[in-house]
C-alpha cells in the first residue's frame, strides 16, 4: 500500500514539475523599453567606379523597403557622359532599377541592373529591346554580370582632379565632371576666365549638370580654372572688371585670392559668377563658377517646376575651392 501511495506521489510531482517546465519556458513578454535589433542588407551609400579615366557613380539616397531611389552618373573621359536619377527595387541581393537621364540634351530611360557583393556593386548586362522612349532587358533571366565594371562603395563619395602638367588638384562630388585641358587643342584664348580681355590658359573645367537637382529651375553650374601671362592681365589681376563687385581677399591653398561677384539676365534666364583671382609663381591664376538658372515664373504650375536651391549649388563649388593644393611656387 506504501508502494502504491509513493508511486502516485511521483506521478504528480513529475507531472507538476513538467507543467511548471512548459509555463516558464513560454515566450516572455517583449520589454518595450528595448529597442527590437533587426539585422538588414541595405544597399544606401555612395559607389564609384574608376574605369581608367571614366568615373561612374551611383548614389543610393533613400531605402523604404524594397524601394530604393538616388542618382546616376557615367562620366566618360572621351565619349559622350550622362547623368540622371535612379529608381527601382533592391531584393535578393538585386538592384534594379530605371535611369531617367539626359545626355547631350536629350533626355531619355534605361534599365540596369546590379548585383550586391560585400561593399561593392557589380553592373549586368544582356540583350536589351526599344519600347518607346525606355531601353529595357529582354530577358532577366540572362544577365551577365560584369567585375570589370564593379563599382565599389566609397564612404567620402570624393574624387581627386589633378592638372595634368601638376599645377593643382582639387576634390569634388564624382557625381560632377571634371575635365582636362586638351594640350593639342588648348590654344591662348580669352575664355581662361569671363569677361578676360587679354589672352590666357584655361587648365581645367568642372560641371555640376541640370540632373543634381532634378524638377527645379536651375539649369547647370560650370566652374574653370584658368592662368595667363600676359603682363596686363598679371597687373590688373586683382582689380575689378566691368559689372564686377570687389568682395575682398581669402586664402586658397595658402595663397591670397581676390573674391569677386557679378550677374547677368537676359531672355529669361540668370548667371551669376563668383571669381577668385591671384598671383602665383608671378602668373594671375583665376578660379570661377558660374551658376545658370531659368526664370520660375516662366513655368506654368502644371510643370511642377520648383525654385532650385542655390546656395546648395554654391555650396559644392565652395568645398571645390576649399580643396584646392596649388603645386607652383609663388613669388
Amino acid at each position: 500500500m506504501k508502494n502504491n501511495a509513493k508511486a502516485i506521489i511521483g506521478i504528480f510531482i513529475v507531472a507538476f514539475l513538467g507543467v511548471y517546465v512548459y509555463y516558464i519556458n513560454m515566450e516572455k513578454p517583449k520589454d518595450a523599453s528595448l529597442p527590437e535589433v533587426v539585422t538588414t542588407d541595405s544597399v544606401l551609400g555612395c559607389y564609384v567606379a574608376r574605369l581608367s579615366k571614366d568615373v561612374y557613380v551611383l548614389k543610393i539616397n533613400s531605402e523604404n523597403s524594397d524601394s530604393v531611389s538616388g542618382v546616376l552618373a557615367f562620366n566618360n573621359y572621351e565619349k559622350d557622359s550622362s547623368s540622371g536619377t535612379f529608381t527601382g527595387t533592391y531584393k535578393d541581393g538585386i538592384l534594379l532599377g530605371d535611369y531617367f537621364f539626359n545626355s547631350e540634351g536629350m533626355d531619355s530611360e534605361m534599365q540596369v541592373v546590379f548585383k550586391k557583393e560585400g561593399d561593392t556593386l557589380v553592373r549586368g548586362f544582356g540583350s536589351t529591346k526599344l519600347e518607346g522612349n525606355k531601353i529595357t532587358f529582354e530577358n532577366l533571366a540572362d544577365i551577365t554580370y560584369d567585375t570589370n565594371s564593379t563599382f565599389r562603395k566609397d564612404a567620402d563619395c570624393i574624387e581627386t582632379f589633378t592638372e595634368v602638367n601638376n599645377k593643382f588638384t582639387f576634390n569634388h562630388d564624382p557625381y560632377f565632371k571634371a575635365f582636362e585641358r586638351n594640350q593639342a587643342e588648348n590654344l591662348p584664348d580669352t575664355d581662361w576666365r569671363v569677361s578676360a580681355k587679354q589672352k590666357g590658359m584655361l587648365l581645367a573645367s568642372l560641371f555640376i549638370p541640370k540632373t543634381y537637382l532634378p524638377g527645379t529651375n536651375f539649369s547647370y553650374g560650370h566652374m574653370t580654372i584658368g592662368v595667363s601671362t600676359d603682363p596686363k592681365e598679371i597687373t590688373s589681376c586683382a582689380s575689378a572688371t566691368k559689372g564686377e563687385v570687389k568682395e575682398g581677399m581669402t586664402d586658397i591653398s595658402g595663397y591670397p585670392f581676390t573674391r569677386f561677384t557679378s550677374s547677368d539676365a537676359g531672355a529669361g534666364n540668370f548667371a551669376e559668377t563668383v571669381s577668385y583671382r591671384g598671383l602665383l609663381d608671378g602668373d594671375c591664376y583665376a578660379i570661377e563658377y558660374t551658376i545658370r538658372s531659368t526664370n520660375i515664373d516662366n513655368y506654368s504650375p502644371d510643370q511642377n517646376i520648383r525654385a532650385f536651391d542655390k546656395a546648395k549649388v554654391q555650396n559644392e563649388f565652395e568645398k571645390i575651392i576649399t580643396s584646392f593644393k596649388f603645386l607652383v611656387n609663388s613669388d
